[in-house]
């Protein structure tokens, strides 16, 4: 379920992050809450405070991953549209192919419906290393990889639950796996977070982790956002600007007010997608989510391989691809 989460500023309007490992019974926080899908297609819950409620786990790695070579994935796209989801189908990442560029599923393996065909598809796909579990053990980068997102919302305690100076302290392992494999760093993704955190503000969190991290390879800053108009995106992402990093919106939908039907989320859509295509200092972008059962207002997915509403907006929207 969604937890409640109210803000006194717009700019804590922020919250519902997601996500947990795809087909797990918990829910997710990531301002919103709950990752609860299941291989059937329904996606985690994001919290209004940032991360992923309930029994939400480290997804970890997953051995049927692809073998770690550089040859295999689609074409590099400098289209920015992409979407965060773990239950594609092929009907289903065909659909959205013509638009979405790429995803991710908040792990290192594609989803199982896709992994043996997303790169004739032609959609990338971004692995994760969710959270401190993620590196127990050695992942297998799927083939083609070019960039690494970490940790998952860890200021939520329902989510990667990391200090700034845990993150640090386990950096050098994020190091050594993308220049293993020769991929860029994303930096954990940050919200907003009510409830049970160890930090509130996702800006006080990473002022100390790059000051634990000083020297740290990080390549790209990842955040997430749950509020429903433009200048409330526009004004966090021009303050995450600070941090003089390529942003990537990794989770995005219009999930924390009132009234989140249909004709909102496309009103919000259409607001958001003219601002971030046009915004040079976001890098990429993903909609939360292809399928999304407490929320199915904000689905860019209904049957297999077929767009909602809202799924042939955001596919058909205008897309600037230098």
């Amino acid at each position: 379920m969604r937890s409640s989460y109210l803000h006194s500023h717009w700019l804590i309007l922020a919250l519902v992050g997601c996500s947990q490992e795809p087909g797990s019974t918990d829910t997710e926080t990531g301002s919103a809450t709950s990752d609860s899908g299941d291989a059937t297609g329904s996606a985690m819950t994001p919290t209004t405070s940032g991360g992923v409620d309930g029994t939400d786990t480290d997804p970890g790695t997953d051995s049927e991953a692809g073998t770690a070579t550089d040859s295999g994935n689609p074409p590099a796209s400098s289209c920015k549209r992409g979407i965060a989801y773990g239950y594609h189908s092929e009907a289903d990442l065909t659909a959205l192919a013509p638009a979405v560029s790429w995803w991710y599923n908040w792990t290192v393996p594609p989803d199982e419906g896709v992994r043996d065909s997303y790169q004739e598809i032609g959609v990338e796909f971004v692995p994760m290393l969710w959270g401190a579990a993620s590196l127990e053990q050695e992942p297998e980068i799927p083939a083609g990889a070019r960039y690494l997102l970490a940790f998952n919302e860890p200021n939520f305690g329902s989510q990667a639950n990391l200090t700034p100076q845990e993150a640090a302290a386990l950096w050098p392992q994020v190091e050594a796996i993308a220049d293993a494999h020769g991929l860029e760093i994303v930096s954990p993704a940050l919200n907003y977070c009510g409830g049970s955190c160890n930090k509130t503000n996702p800006f006080e969190w990473f002022d100390e982790f790059f000051a634990a991290c000083q020297g740290c390879r990080v390549d790209h800053l990842a955040v997430h956002w749950y509020a429903c108009h433009r200048d409330a995106l526009s004004g966090y992402i021009e303050q995450m600007k600070q941090y003089e990093r390529p942003i990537w919106l990794t989770e995005f939908s219009c999930l924390d007010a009132m009234d989140v039907s249909v004709p909102v989320q496309l009103a919000y859509m259409a607001e958001a997608l003219d601002y971030l295509e046009n915004e040079p200092a976001v890098f990429r972008y993903s909609w939360f989510a292809g399928r999304f059962d407490p929320q199915p207002a904000i689905d860019l997915l209904g049957a297999s391989g077929e767009l909602t509403e809202l799924g042939q907006a955001y596919v058909s929207a205008p897309a600037n691809c230098p």
